[in-house]
């Protein structure tokens, strides 16, 4: 009942802060009203950690509607990783947007915002395939309208419409490779598949239906040559909302299509994500070099730290023997770390908009010296995204690195090319803390500007401080991810002896 109760707080606070700021168009009260509800839906998730603790199994709903319906929820550290990782972001964009949203339209921003996180909170505790893409899509359709709220422009309408119909596209494959499987098996239970298909399907079918699933749920996760919208719809969406889509929305893309392959693990697609998660990482940081605009760039870097992501889940299903927990620890700590540093990123981005009216990087310079704990802050997202010690982003590089070493021969290969990556990237990261931070202050430049709210400096610097204290102490955030990554490990055959050698038990 507590991961019901986990998304439907989110659900029904949704209609509670579309009425009230329908209503009261209240900036305050509306944000108090989403924040209370996220707020609660975490509650109930540090729930489902203790009694998960204690060993004790949590699922929804009887069993009846398993069989019926066949569409159930069930508790795993994963979605408690998941969830809480989205839930913490969520909560500070929703203080964040109180004082940075306009007040027209308010209780639909703050609905659909509760809408996406239900369904990336859902996401991570669907027991079969069906309810696994309703929450995923739920996810979807509320981040579609969220990349064109601000519609005064036509840059968001278009990139809500290329979003929409590319990632309509994406799950519309997906949904085929689903309806293959429950043509073969019957049932869309996570848990009873892999036996299933196994016994019952060759290994050349299979990959057919991999193929459909990785393209389709790929989208979400901007794998090149998935990405093409996200560039247009992180640059034009609020800001806030750019935070959720590059923090933890396209995370929760690869995290469904994750759970949806281990499900169809009779083939070893592993090696596939991998050069996908190369070409991905160098596409990303090669077009970033060129951008000028500074939402765009952080967009562009997104793909790039997707690909990081990418491959230490590529090496975990690869080689689960060798690398399947250090693998899955490198992917999930730095799908944390990204939620943290690149939704900070984003935010700060907003308040640079918010001050002077633009993202253009050569027209922001010297903004960071004028405002100067923005400029640290920007300075903390910027170094850590490129890896910077002793920052977030450095530790779970190098878990990364540890999962390609575990690998061995090419895997070696693997760690010189994500070395190469952040060096590349550096190219790009210094240039814009150079020119924002230390540039020189335009001559035309009004000598007053418009202030920050506190509202908006306060989730800003409380991510720059978690950036910090992530990487200066990591086991902060390990106590979250290595539950999780040992959950999935387990999933794919790494095997507890694997676990105990890692020093987990």
């Amino acid at each position: 009942m507590e991961v019901l109760l986990a998304i439907a707080i989110l659900s029904g606070a949704a209609l509670l802060a579309y009425v009230v700021g329908r209503l009261s168009r209240s900036r305050m009260l509306t944000g108090f009203i989403a924040f209370v509800a996220i707020a609660g839906s975490g509650y109930m998730v540090y729930q489902i950690w203790n009694v998960l603790q204690d060993g004790m199994p949590l699922g929804w709903p009887s069993a009846w509607a398993q069989t019926r319906l066949q569409s159930y929820l069930v508790a795993n550290y994963l979605g408690i990783f998941l969830a809480g990782t989205a839930l913490l972001l969520a909560a500070l964009v929703a203080v964040y947007s109180m004082r940075y949203m306009h007040r027209r339209d308010i209780g639909k921003f703050y609905a659909l915002l509760l809408l996406m996180t239900s369904g990336i909170v859902g996401v991570g505790f669907a027991g079969d395939l069906f309810t696994l893409y309703v929450l995923f899509e739920a996810m979807s359709i509320a981040s579609f309208v969220l990349v064109a709220f601000e519609r005064e422009e036509w840059e968001p309408i278009e990139a809500g419409v290329k979003y929409l119909v590319i990632s309509t596209v994406g799950s519309l494959l997906a949904l085929l490779g689903i309806s293959i499987v429950f043509s073969w098996t019957g049932t869309l239970d996570l848990a009873a598949l892999p036996s299933l298909l196994e016994a019952q399907v060759g290994s050349a079918q299979l990959m057919a239906v991999v193929a459909l699933i990785i393209v389709g749920f790929g989208v979400k996760a901007a794998i090149v040559p998935m990405h093409t919208w996200l560039p247009d719809a992180h640059s034009a969406a609020p800001s806030g909302i750019s935070a959720m889509l590059s923090g933890i929305v396209i995370e929760a893309g690869l995290i469904t299509m994750l759970r949806a392959l281990i499900a169809l693990g009779t083939v070893n697609y592993g090696l596939l994500l991998v050069w996908l998660a190369l070409v991905t990482m160098f596409v990303g940081n090669l077009i970033a070099l060129r951008q000028s605009d500074l939402k765009r760039m952080f967009a562009y870097s997104s793909v790039a730290q997707m690909g990081y992501i990418i491959m230490g889940v590529g090496l975990a299903l690869g080689y689960p023997t060798l690398a399947g927990f250090s693998g899955m620890r490198g992917a999930l700590y730095h799908i944390l770390n990204h939620a943290v540093m690149k939704g900070g990123a984003f935010l700060c981005a907003g308040a640079f908009l918010w001050i002077l009216g633009t993202r253009d990087i050569r027209k922001l310079s010297g903004i960071g010296r004028k405002f100067p704990l923005m400029g640290i802050c920007f300075l903390i997202f910027v170094l850590a995204l490129a890896g910077a010690p002793p920052f977030n982003g450095w530790f779970s590089k190098v878990l990364i690195a540890k999962a390609g070493a575990d690998v061995g021969g090419w895997g070696i290969f693997m760690v010189v090319m994500l070395v190469l990556n952040s060096v590349i990237s550096l190219f790009y990261y210094l240039d814009a803390l150079n020119t924002v931070v230390f540039g020189p202050i335009p001559e035309d430049r009004p000598r007053t500007l418009k202030p920050l709210p506190f509202l908006v400096v306060l989730p800003i610097v409380a991510l720059a401080a978690l950036s910090l204290l992530l990487g200066v102490l990591p086991d902060a955030g390990l106590v979250l991810v290595d539950p999780a990554a040992e959950y999935v490990a387990s999933l794919i055959g790494g095997g507890v002896d694997v676990l105990v050698a890692a020093g987990v038990h």
